[in-house]
């Protein structure tokens, strides 16, 4: 019930709604392709020109971090925004995350399916490999889901919490391979990177979908351990501080 309320939020008023997200990303990638690839002369240009398919690596690229970003931006006020639950019934608060989540993976199909129209029409058919996206984001979910329950967590007492989480999403994107590959950080801080859960995802996004490579199993594998311990953390965190939501609400 929750998933479809948070479904029916996204959708009410016309289709252009659910459009308007992808369209607004589509103008990023403009901007970006422009300040990135002209201006700063991107690490992806050969020879100062920049590959076709350059526009079409951001847009992938920046869809993976819209499905984290949005998620995390809304998930200080998750609890507060729903706090006639906490005083009138017995809720299951563990389950606001999920319905977030679930309407972020929506407006991800569908940023995804606008990518899929424009890499088909200007640049190739996707590759077969393309078909291992939903594997290559499950860290991506499960990271989400973790990071969630613990700023949903802290954002029922921290009420100023939601501008600090919008500053370190915008560090994110710049700290992300979104603007450039991994390939062009110097190897001394390479691994840095690589701490970043978004790192991985973002690179194997980008070889499923645009050059037809599978990832790395053992990596990825990690990844997904590693991500399933975040979820389980902040599954195991919310619920002792849930106990506290209904004296500061």
């Amino acid at each position: 019930m929750l998933v479809r309320h948070e479904l029916a939020r996204r959708c009410h008023g016309a289709l252009l709604k659910l459009l308007g997200s992808s369209v607004y990303l589509l103008f990023m990638v403009a901007v970006y392709t422009f300040v990135f690839g002209v201006v700063l002369k991107s690490n992806w240009s050969v020879d100062g020109t920049l590959p076709f398919s350059f526009p079409l690596t951001l847009f992938i690229s920046l869809i993976v971090f819209s499905l984290f970003s949005e998620c995390i931006a809304r998930s200080p006020q998750l609890v507060l925004a729903h706090s006639y639950y906490v005083k009138r019934i017995v809720f299951p608060f563990e389950v606001l995350p999920l319905a977030l989540l679930a309407g972020g993976a929506l407006q991800f199909l569908i940023n995804l399916c606008a990518w899929l129209i424009l890499c088909a029409l200007f640049f190739q058919i996707p590759p077969l490999s393309s078909l291992l996206l939903p594997l290559v984001i499950l860290p991506l979910l499960l990271f989400t889901l973790g990071v969630s329950w613990i700023l949903a967590s802290l954002g029922t007492y921290l009420r100023n919490l939601g501008p600090l989480v919008g500053v370190l999403l915008t560090a994110l994107l710049f700290l992300s391979p979104i603007f450039y590959p991994i390939e062009a950080v110097p190897e001394s801080w390479r691994d840095l990177m690589y701490l970043n859960p978004l790192t991985l995802v973002i690179e194997n996004t980008r070889q499923v979908m645009l050059w037809g490579r599978l990832p790395d199993l053992s990596t990825w594998s990690l990844s997904v351990l590693a991500s399933a311990g975040v979820a389980w953390f902040g599954l195991v965190f919310f619920q002792r501080a849930r106990g506290g939501f209904a004296d500061v609400l």
